[in-house]
């Protein structure tokens, strides 16, 4: 099985049978946003999982963008299933960001010049997508906290997801908690679906830590081992490391990649977890790729109400709980692991079955979220919903946004990823436009640039109400610059006023992702 995932997924793509020809039309100029090449400057921190041509590919690192297009230095830690894993510097590589946030990467290694899309959601973060038609991966990036590169800086409790491959090829999830202290790792918990295994609240102990002798203080990379996992990892600040398994010598898996991040004061009770909550899960189960976006509201006595859940598989209309009635809607905090945030949730729709999930929380608002639902391995996020009753004149403004999945060519039948990522403006009438850069691995195998696109939002109230009524977003990639013309049909899950999930409503893809107010430059 391949591995699909949130900040990570393998995804795929639509088109001879569902797209027309392409255009050679020019997109129309990007809007000034004031966003420049002075607005990528610093050492910045990514994190990406997609498909090459041999498999599954995740990598995490640093590059130096200078504020003029040159990227002097950093590295990259990549690892597929034919190449292991491996450390490479990067050399004279470059970059251009255009007005809108929109820009290009390209990054050069001993191995070649690898070309990525990037959209800037701020002058210190944004979305980043492998846009050669060669390898499809995709992921973030943010600005780095290089006087967090010490053991002591990163300390305290952490909350982490790592997702990927197993050691004999097998998706794996792993969800759980951990504390760093002066290079030793004494305590956590963590949870693991390793090809729908389940090992439930094993327990961490006598891990280690440290900081590589000749990249830590230069990219804040360094190395931990626990619970017989072994990891590098890059930090990202005092509160933010990014993971990348370490492979046994002469062995090319497992690939596992995530992120660890500092937890303040999670729930340590029931009555502690209350509020509206929106998560997204992508994965993979026995049949199909599945992502999933979904509700739902705890009361504080381990009651679930309010639960609306969007859950798309290949070949597949979209299905929608509640599709029959809802019952065993229950969730608990981890008592026994005292102050790890551990939750698990669960509830029964009686025309489609059990959903289960396992949560660990970073905070009273943020955590991460495993699908352990029957025949199923995903993983993802959950945040608090806030700010509602949403409207399209509350969700109106300029957005970064990345989403990526699988799809299949109805004339062909390839299946293989697709990434997306790009800028669009939602207007209070809710009109979408924008421009994008996208991939596609199937028979139709490309890259595309400066895509226009254009289309519609519709907000349904919270966004995501019980009743069936969902938000709803339609872009059509306009088919300029010889790009496919393509329609994309999504649920939308409002967050907050600064965040919206979408999941793919049409049936020949399994594609998600998120969109991220855009914050211009000052």
């Amino acid at each position: 099985m391949k591995r699909l995932s949130l900040l990570l997924a393998l995804f795929i793509a639509v088109f001879a049978a569902s797209c027309s020809g392409g255009s050679s039309s020019p997109p129309p100029p990007p809007p000034n946003n004031g966003f420049s090449n002075a607005n990528l400057k610093g050492q910045f921190a990514f994190i990406m999982t997609g498909q090459a041509p041999d498999g599954f590919i995740a990598r995490i690192g640093s590059f130096t963008a200078d504020g003029n297009g040159g990227i002097t230095g950093g590295l990259e830690i990549v690892s597929t299933a034919s190449n292991a894993l491996q450390v490479l510097q990067f050399t004279a590589s470059n970059y251009t960001v255009q007005t809108d946030g929109r820009g290009a990467v390209n990054l050069t290694n001993l191995t070649g010049t690898f070309s990525f899309s990037i959209t800037l959601s701020s002058t210190t973060a944004g979305y980043i997508s492998q846009t050669d038609g060669i390898t499809g991966t995709s992921g973030t990036f943010e600005l780095q906290d290089t006087a967090a590169f010490t053991s002591a800086a990163i300390s305290g409790p952490f909350v982490f997801n790592a997702s990927g491959l197993d050691p004999n090829g097998n998706v794996d999830s792993i969800v759980g908690q951990f504390t760093l202290n002066a290079g030793t790792i004494p305590t956590g918990v963590f949870d693991e679906n390793d090809d729908t295994t389940l090992l439930s609240a094993q327990p961490i102990t006598n891990g280690t830590y440290l900081l590589d002798s000749t990249n830590g203080s230069t990219v804040g990379l360094g190395q931990m081992t626990f619970a017989g996992f072994l990891y590098d990892f890059v930090i990202v600040n005092s509160k933010k490391i990014h993971l990348i398994e370490v492979p046994a010598q002469a062995s090319n898996l497992p690939i596992t990649v995530g992120t660890a991040n500092g937890q303040t004061a999670p729930p340590a009770t029931n009555a502690g977890f209350t509020g509206s909550f929106v998560f997204m899960t992508s994965g993979i189960g026995t049949q199909s790729p599945d992502f999933k976006v979904g509700r739902f509201t705890p009361d504080g006595n381990g009651v679930l109400g309010s639960i609306a859940l969007d859950e798309k598989q290949l070949g597949s209309n979209i299905a929608q709980v509640p599709k029959g009635s809802i019952s065993a809607a229950t969730y608990s905090i981890d008592t026994s692991n005292a102050g790890t945030g551990r939750g698990v949730a669960t509830f029964k729709d009686s025309s489609l079955g059990t959903y289960s999930f396992v949560f660990y929380m970073t905070n009273t608002t943020t955590g991460v979220i495993q699908d352990n639902s029957k025949g199923l391995i995903g993983d993802g996020v959950i945040l608090a919903q806030t700010g509602a009753p949403f409207s399209n004149a509350s969700v109106a403004g300029d957005y970064a946004f990345s989403w990526n999945g699988t799809s299949t060519n109805t004339t062909t039948n390839v299946t293989a990823e697709e990434d997306f990522v790009g800028h669009t403006n939602v207007t209070s009438a809710g009109i979408v436009s924008g421009t994008m850069d996208f991939s596609e691995l199937n028979s139709n195998q490309g890259a595309f640039h400066n895509s226009a696109l254009n289309g519609g939002l519709t907000i349904a109230g919270d966004g995501t109400t019980s009743s069936g009524n969902r938000s709803s977003l339609q872009v059509t990639a306009a088919g300029t610059n010889v790009g496919p013309s393509t329609t994309f049909n999504f649920t939308l899950y409002p967050v907050n006023a600064s965040t919206m999930f979408v999941v793919s409503q049409d049936k020949d893809h399994v594609t998600g992702g998120t969109y991220t107010r855009q914050i211009t430059p000052p």
